[in-house]
């Protein structure tokens, strides 16, 4: 998965110049490596014992020695591996280490290393990030705190009543993102003389009372009655050749009745053609 699918490696590919500060072997220290014995010479040969150490405990199989590659992910425990190996044969630890490849190449010429944080690369990296920063906080305080869906029922699509009225049944579910309980009133909008009933609550009539629980989203099944005939609209168009199909629109608004905050949807309401 990190070497074939993470875009991380091809990314940083991209970012790293000679400044960048990544997982990286001494050669110019370590070799020639070869197996080294208690009290044999060190003359002739580098400080690199060739345990493999730092191969065996590399989450990614991969041997910092051959350079930077494409796996690494820069966890740094062939570092603390190698540095535990320097100790116990007397040699100067860092021989993998966090460097540039120009301090590096200072390094191996007998001069002292430099560090460059502020140049043209970290400065626009710098302001790409501030600039990400601020529209994540700009949508994060102008998010809504309150949404609201409206499931139909799909059987049975509607209900004729024993006075004539219509019945349509729909599962509502209602989305509180603060950390809070809040309490909603129900409207509905677009049908003359439509009531709605919640399950669970006794009473019925334009407008209903629902809560919802702090950072959850809250379900209700509601029922939402309606006059058997339809309302004379007058004229001709879309709207209502959808009601001689027996489908009309129908609105629902939840409101914060503390905040004010409002949610719509729309909805249809079925009758028999």
């Amino acid at each position: 998965v990190c070497t074939y699918m993470c875009p991380w490696p091809r990314f940083q590919a991209a970012l790293l110049d000679q400044d960048s500060y990544v997982v990286t072997y001494e050669r110019w220290r370590g070799e020639p490596r070869a197996p080294h014995k208690k009290g044999q010479s060190w003359e002739g040969r580098g400080d690199c014992i060739a345990c493999n150490k730092c191969v065996a405990v590399c989450p990614m199989g991969i041997d910092i020695r051959d350079g930077l590659q494409l796996e690494c992910i820069g966890c740094g425990l062939c570092v603390d591996a190698c540095n535990g190996v320097m100790d116990r044969v007397g040699r100067p630890r860092e021989l993998i280490t966090l460097d540039s490849e120009r301090n590096q190449q200072r390094r191996m010429q007998g001069l002292p290393p430099i560090t460059r944080i502020l140049r043209p690369r970290t400065l626009i990296y710098a302001t790409i990030l501030l600039l990400i920063g601020a529209g994540v906080l700009v949508g994060l305080s102008a998010r809504s705190t309150l949404d609201i869906n409206v499931l139909h029922d799909r059987n049975p699509l509607f209900v004729t009543l024993s006075d004539g009225g219509i019945r349509n049944g729909y599962t509502i579910k209602i989305l509180n993102k603060t950390r809070a309980v809040q309490h909603y009133d129900l409207a509905l909008d677009g049908i003359a003389g439509a009531t709605l009933t919640v399950l669970g609550q006794e009473s019925e009539g334009a407008r209903a009372q629902l809560t919802a629980r702090p950072d959850t989203v809250a379900t209700y099944r509601v029922f939402v009655t309606a006059p058997g005939k339809l309302s004379d609209r007058g004229g001709e168009g879309r709207e209502n050749e959808r009601e001689a199909d027996g489908v009309q629109n129908l609105k629902m608004v939840l409101t914060d009745r503390a905040a004010g905050a409002r949610a719509e949807r729309t909805t249809i309401f079925r009758r028999p053609e």
